[in-house]
């Protein structure tokens, strides 16, 4: 009886398997597409790739691209440089830098900001006009925030010839007022602006509208990413010793 046991058992054991082996139980392996010394690149990630390829390089040109990279990379390798100090710090600076960039682009694409109608006219009628600006130089912040001890320095200028940031300030200001102060290389800056006369008719220039609107979009962002950092500072817990 206890034979009958065993081959029914056994019996048992082949049946599950014979189920097991006729379920369809195929893992679909990528084959190997290019195999240089002992790195094998799989159809799946080459195809994975294939997207980096530049636009100028015909398929069969990536593909050598590919193989004169892993040529590089094993031998780099072979001498020990991936070990090394100095590849070590390389590779925290490239990845603390992609870091800042991927937030900064993230971020800035985030933000929305509109150019009104009024913003465009104000435009157009400084483009014909002529700018009377006072540059106020303090060495500290302390002594601009009190407006004591400046340095003036006059800024005459025609408002389309004026350099693209002070182009923004000066847009933004009224007739008498002043900026907020700016930390520079050379000190702390205030400008204000003295007057804006419109000058002569036969001096009226043609502007584009749509590239003063990106103008003004982009000088907006830069406002707000501004803000945005100054507001991690102040948010941070920051320890000097």
């Amino acid at each position: 009886m206890k034979y009958l046991y065993y081959i029914a058992a056994i019996i048992v054991a082949f049946s599950v398997l014979a189920a097991f082996w006729s379920i369809d139980t195929k893992v679909k392996i990528s084959e190997p597409l290019i195999v240089v010394n002992d790195r094998i690149i799989t159809e799946s990630e080459y195809k994975k790739l294939l997207p980096s390829k530049p636009y100028y390089m015909t398929e069969a040109q990536y593909i050598e691209s590919i193989i004169e990279k892993q040529l590089l990379i094993q031998e780099a390798v072979r001498q020990n440089i991936n070990k090394e100090e100095s590849f070590r710090k390389s590779v925290e600076n490239y990845y603390e830098q992609s870091l800042i960039k991927i937030l900064l682009d993230r971020n800035q694409k985030a933000i929305t900001v509109n150019v009104t109608k009024q913003e465009l006219e104000r435009y157009q009628s400084f483009s014909q006009s002529r700018a009377y600006i006072s540059k106020l130089l303090y060495k500290t912040m302390e002594e601009a925030l009190a407006g004591e001890n400046p340095t003036l320095h006059k800024i005459e200028s025609d408002f389309m010839d004026i350099p693209g940031d002070l182009k923004f300030i000066v847009f933004n200001l009224k007739k008498g007022q002043s900026s907020a102060p700016f930390v520079f290389t050379e000190g702390v800056i205030v400008y204000r602006l003295e007057d804006i006369k419109q000058m002569n008719a036969d001096k009226s220039i043609e502007i584009d509208l749509k590239k003063i609107s990106l103008f003004i979009q982009d000088k907006k962002k830069e406002l707000l990413m501004e803000g945005w950092s100054k507001n991690l500072r102040k948010n941070a817990k920051i320890r000097r010793y």
